[in-house]
């Protein structure tokens, strides 16, 4: 059994996968589309890879309130995705990190001085409606989720609120209300089969700054879903983690799992073993909670194998740096038996 046949006609089981996977298709093809039925770009569709500096420079002051932009990052996986037949998720829209600094100043140039926020607002917009435009119209029913705001709160660098301040640009040009105004524009470009979502890291440490914080877009009815980035390692407790995604279950949100990946440093045998345990454990929890009602519509590892993760050399994925599948992998597919491995 493989992912696509364990939980294809349940979730969404997605990969992020970056584009040079798309260049060495043949090698990775199989893996990717018996356990995988959407894709997610690793980076190719954050800010930094489709605003397009040069065009916005050279354009001025035409280009002022709107900035250029370019999608030739993004056109491999979307060649893909449209040749096998499968969903990509959009990540990400409105971001503090992997937004060029450039995209904020008068100039458009690092060293420029800041907008102000109307003008902020007019490049968000803009930013936001061209970049669903190209997706929603150039390939109806391809994007099926969209991360509008990733990460825009946070104990330790938050204002009062909890709203990321520090080394956040969009704070220092727009205000505090900068996810508001992001969600205000994708609800208002957005296609209405597409999902918009709020996607968080360590949401198991703050549901209630998050919850408090998008309470009167979800009024609104601006947003669908919390997207619970899920890197995660062994020793983090999955009690805190199902408490948080009960809360946000409980408020009416949509569930996706969107970035997970289990972390294990010095990996032995043993550790490898408790690695697949403890996946096995968070795919079972997870099961029961959509079987019992929550509307958990997605689950996302984020990256295909250990050599190509983020978090290399902490094993952290299904498969390892041979393609060949780990105790994880068993145990996410909820097959996993410690005597048979």
């Amino acid at each position: 059994m493989n992912a696509i046949e364990a939980y294809g006609d349940k979730l969404y089981i997605g990969a992020a996968i970056p584009n040079f996977v798309f260049a060495s298709w043949d090698k990775y093809s199989d893996l990717i589309m018996s356990n995988f039925n959407c894709y997610t770009c690793e980076n190719e569709m954050k800010p930094e890879a489709i605003l397009d500096e040069e065009k916005s420079r050279n354009t001025l002051p035409s280009s002022y309130k709107h900035a250029a932009v370019k999608f030739d990052a993004c056109a491999p996986v979307v060649k893909t995705a449209l040749t096998v037949g499968v969903k990509l998720r959009l990540h990400t829209l409105v971001w503090h990190s992997q937004t060029p600094d450039w995209f904020f100043t008068e100039d458009y140039t690092s060293g420029g001085a800041p907008v102000c926020r109307e003008v902020m607002l007019c490049r968000m917009e803009n930013y936001i409606k061209d970049v669903l435009a190209f997706f929603l119209e150039g390939y109806p029913d391809l994007i099926y989720a969209v991360d509008v705001v990733n990460e825009a709160f946070d104990r330790e660098s938050g204002d009062e609120n909890g709203v990321r301040r520090d080394k956040n640009m969009w704070y220092q040009t727009v205000g505090s209300d900068y996810y508001y105004q992001a969600l205000l524009f994708a609800h208002k470009y957005a296609g209405h089969s597409t999902k918009l979502f709020y996607n968080d890291y360590s949401c198991m440490y703050k549901p209630d700054i998050i919850l408090s914080n998008l309470k009167s877009a979800k009024k609104e009815g601006l947003l669908d879903g919390i997207g619970m980035q899920s890197h995660l390692s062994l020793t983090d407790n999955q009690e805190l983690y199902f408490a948080a995604m009960d809360k946000f279950a409980s408020e009416g949100y949509e569930i996706e799992v969107t970035e997970l990946d289990v972390g294990v440093k010095d990996a032995d045998h043993e550790k490898l073993e408790r690695q697949g345990e403890y996946y096995q454990d968070l795919m079972d929890r997870i099961m029961s909670r959509r079987e019992s009602g929550t509307n958990i519509s997605a689950v996302t590892v984020w990256g295909l194998s250990d050599h190509l993760s983020w978090r290399r050399g902490e094993h952290a994925l299904l498969f390892d740096e041979n393609l060949n599948p780990k105790p994880a992998y068993y145990g996410f597919l909820r097959q996993y038996k410690k005597s048979e491995l």
